[in-house]
């Protein structure tokens, strides 16, 4: 009789954690697929792990950055920002092999529109999960060094000081595009382990 009643305690322990896994799945699933629906990352990959390529990669970052942000902040949406992009696309790649000949590199950039797998990234705080996310990528020569992401929009990227770049309007457009829950979760930096307050 005892051990029929622990088997059943057991079982509905099980149960539960099962069921919170499951629901909590659920919530991540939907905060990854908001997240997808509404942000554009920025993707800038070196031509290789040299120490100078790695420096005017961030250079590039920094550049195509500063061109691209007061544009974003005119944007109110995914789709308005992409539309923005996809016009500005030519300037961007003249802005990237711009900068990398300031150095004396003659090296080629190619800007494309993708969709790939980011890790989990931390921006101030706010924290990424990773996934798979819409993203304009930007090549240096062969692309074969040390990468570097970012959300583009809204803006949410790290500048050269390394602070990061998140002013109210951004603030304002990701509670309007992600809900005041999304936003409340991304915003703790270990959000799976807030996840468990929800």
């Amino acid at each position: 009789m005892k051990g029929k009643y622990i088997q059943r305690i057991f079982f509905v322990l099980a149960a539960g954690i099962f069921l919170f896994a499951a629901a909590r799945h659920r919530i991540l699933a939907g905060m990854q697929e908001d997240l997808k629906e509404n942000v554009i990352r920025f993707h800038v990959r070196a031509n290789s792990d040299s120490k100078k390529d790695q420096e005017e990669k961030l250079k590039v970052r920094d550049a195509v950055i500063d061109y691209v942000s007061p544009y974003m902040e005119n944007a109110e949406t995914k789709e308005e920002a992409l539309v923005i992009l996809k016009e500005k696309e030519g300037e961007i790649q003249k802005i990237a092999e711009d900068t990398l000949a300031k150095q004396g590199n003659p090296q080629k950039a190619t800007v494309s529109f993708t969709t790939e797998e980011f890790p989990e990234k931390e921006y101030g705080s706010y924290v990424f999960p990773k996934g798979r996310y819409d993203a304009v990528r930007v090549d240096l020569g062969e692309a074969k060094g040390h990468n570097w992401w970012c959300v583009m929009f809204p803006d949410l990227c790290i500048t050269k000081d390394e602070k990061v770049k998140i002013n109210r309007e951004a603030e304002k457009k990701m509670k309007k595009l992600l809900g005041e829950n999304t936003v409340r979760v991304i915003k703790q930096k270990k959000y799976l382990r807030w996840l468990w307050e929800l």
